[in-house]
This record gives structure tokens, C-alpha cells and sequence, in this order.
């Protein structure tokens, strides 16, 4: 699936419901100092905009987004303390993930966070046209594989609600 069908599907049949995650849900806005800026990478309706202080949400396929693009196309004047991966870099083939997470990277402090909520490759979104959306079969070796690769060390990694995984990668 392209990015445009991408755009489109989310836009008009997945709905935001942070209220069911136990980790990767509003409890991340607890995790946030005041002082820290924050990159919500695929924020869909940017619904922690106004909620934390120095935020900052892309997102390819919604009007709510601060800016509407792509990780591989975002560009900005200054790095992140902190990243939110809410099922963002999650569709398409390794080559795509590992080059969407190493945009993601250059964006970030050599002293950085990210809070990542992914799905294990569950065509769970309860539509039909979830059938076709190639999702990427994150793992929890996949997590510890790829915090390594990027100079992160994986420091929580559990399941999250609705089938979904938890992960905090810390760079100090």
C-alpha cells in the first residue's frame, strides 16, 4: 500500500483512542519535563498538542498535524529531547522501517528518548480495508535489534494494551 492509500485510510477509517493504552497512552505525557520538546511522529488528530509543553506532531494524512509530512520528509530548526512512535513507523517492508527510523534519528538529541507503541503485524483494525495495509511484524528482538543498531539501549519493552507493544529506547 502507498503512501497516499496510507493517507486516506487513516484519515477516514481509523479512529484515535489513546484511553485504552495502559503505557503508550496519555500516561506518556507523565514521562515529559517541562523543559524537553517533544516529536509525536504520525500523531493523526494531535490530540497531546496543548498537553505538553514543547510539542511538535507530523503527520502525513491529518489537517491537526502541525505539519503535514512524512518522517523522511520533516525537516526542523532545532533537535528532540523526546519521540513518540504511537504506530507510525509501522507499514511496509524492513528497508522502509529502518530508513524511517533513522530520519527519525537525525531529528533527535545525542541524549534522547523514544516511546514507541507497535503492532506486531495484527490486521486487527475491525475494517476491511485493514487487509491491505502491510503491516510491519514488529517483535520484541526486533526492539532490542534495532535500539542497538541506532545507539539506543531498549530499557522497557512489554505488552501494551490491545495487543500491541510497549517499548522506551534511551540514548545517553
Amino acid at each position: 500500500m502507498n503512501q497516499e492509500k496510507l493517507n486516506e485510510y487513516f484519515a477516514t477509517k481509523w479512529k484515535s483512542n489513546l484511553d485504552q493504552y495502559l503505557y503508550s497512552g496519555w500516561n506518556l505525557i507523565n514521562n515529559i519535563s517541562n523543559d524537553e520538546w517533544v516529536l509525536d511522529v504520525g500523531c493523526g488528530p494531535n490530540p497531546f498538542k496543548g498537553k505538553i509543553k514543547n510539542f511538535v506532531g507530523i503527520d502525513p494524512a491529518f489537517d491537526e498535524a502541525d505539519y503535514k509530512v512524512t518522517i523522511d520528509k520533516f525537516k526542523f530548526d532545532r533537535k528532540f529531547d523526546v519521540a513518540f512512535c504511537l504506530g507510525s513507523i509501522n507499514f511496509g517492508p524492513g528497508d522502509k522501517i529502518i530508513s524511517e527510523i533513522n530520519s527519525l534519528v537525525n531529528l533527535l538529541n545525542q541524549e534522547s528518548r523514544i516511546y514507541w507503541r507497535c503492532n506486531p503485524g495484527r490486521k486487527d483494525h475491525g475494517n476491511a480495508e485493514c487487509e491491505q495495509i502491510d503491516f510491519f511484524p514488529w517483535s520484541f528482538d526486533l526492539h532490542k535489534k534495532f535500539s542497538s543498531y541506532f545507539g539506543f539501549e531498549c530499557v522497557d519493552l512489554k505488552w501494551d494494551s490491545n495487543h500491541r507493544i510497549y517499548a522506551e529506547w534511551l540514548r545517553t
